[in-house]
């Protein structure tokens, strides 16, 4: 069973890696402790990760159809609701999280300031080289649920298999 929950959007002046007015944002931010930005904006069909300065254009910036790009859904359990997107650029990939912390019992917005997180994993290979993790108060966290990535792959003949993790095709 798939469900909505919608996630708030946090703006958080990270100009360059904001999505155009044509893009719906998967996740933006600043990486902590850097002077550097990371995105994955979506279009109609296509998801887009960006990386680089702050203020300049990007250093790397790869595509992948959203049929065909590897999204992983929330599990469904948790104290955090998470997804993620891998893109792949030769031996490299590149697992961009995003996700919230949800409240429990008499907890507040206090008591999590800031509960929006991401980031970004790199892997060569199977050793992963690199995980840079976004500075939190920074967090644009766009529509949770990846609808357009997971709708896309429903519209395309595929599902989630929850248990074996993977996409599949539709039996006929």
């Amino acid at each position: 069973m798939r469900y909505l929950i919608m996630g708030f959007a946090i703006s958080a002046g990270t100009a360059a890696a904001d999505c155009t007015p044509e893009q719906e944002p998967f996740m933006s931010c600043q990486i902590e402790g850097r002077n550097t930005v990371l995105s994955v904006c979506l279009t109609a069909d296509l998801a887009v990760y960006s990386y680089g300065p702050k203020a300049g254009p990007p250093d790397l910036t790869l595509s992948e159809p959203l049929v065909s790009v590897a999204y992983t859904p929330w599990p469904g359990v948790g104290r955090s609701i998470w997804e993620d997107v891998t893109f792949i650029n030769g031996e490299y990939r590149y697992t961009v999280f995003a996700g919230f912390d949800r409240m429990f019992g008499n907890e507040t917005e206090a008591d999590h300031p800031t509960p929006h997180f991401g980031g970004v994993t790199v892997r060569q290979g199977d050793v992963q080289v690199a995980e840079l993790v976004c500075e939190r108060a920074t967090v644009n966290y766009g529509a949770f649920g990846g609808d357009p990535v997971y709708e896309a792959k429903i519209a395309a003949g595929q599902q989630w298999d929850a248990r074996e993790q993977v996409w599949r095709a539709t039996p006929q």
